[in-house]
């Protein structure tokens, strides 16, 4: 069974302990049920504060990452900048179609509004934890 290095972090610092598992998904949930049952146990580096664990990345024997777990804070601030570029994008056509309106030409400002969804989908669901 190989073993996996988890890579606990919070904003301030990060523990690292390995589990043995038989796939990295295996060993973040086993890391996560450490943390729940036993995160007293964790050995911080240089750790002075309670700052509350936000991510989980699993390496395998090749240190390569092949697992992560985020908190919905630390999700939600790493989608930040897809999200604002989403919000931006269907500002300008919600605005393109009020501009339209009184022209009564709302094709185009429609297939521009229509353009804005998929950005906008993958950003929430980004932000919402999907791919994960």
């Amino acid at each position: 069974m190989p073993t996996y290095t988890a890579y606990i972090r919070t904003d301030a610092d990060f523990a690292t302990r390995e589990f043995k598992a038989r796939t990295s998904k295996q060993a973040l949930r086993k890391s996560r049920k450490f943390l729940d049952d036993h995160a007293e146990d964790l050995m911080f580096e240089d750790y002075d504060s309670g700052m509350p664990v936000n991510e989980i990345a699993i390496h395998d024997q090749h240190c390569s990452e092949v697992a992560v777990w985020y908190d919905d804070d630390l999700r939600v601030r790493l989608a930040a900048s897809d999200l604002l570029e989403a919000l931006e994008a269907q500002t300008q056509a919600a605005q393109g179609v009020i501009d339209n309106w009184s022209e009564g030409d709302l094709a185009a400002a429609v297939r521009t509004l229509d353009a804005s969804i998929d950005g906008a989908r993958a950003a929430i669901a980004k932000a919402k934890g999907g791919g994960q």
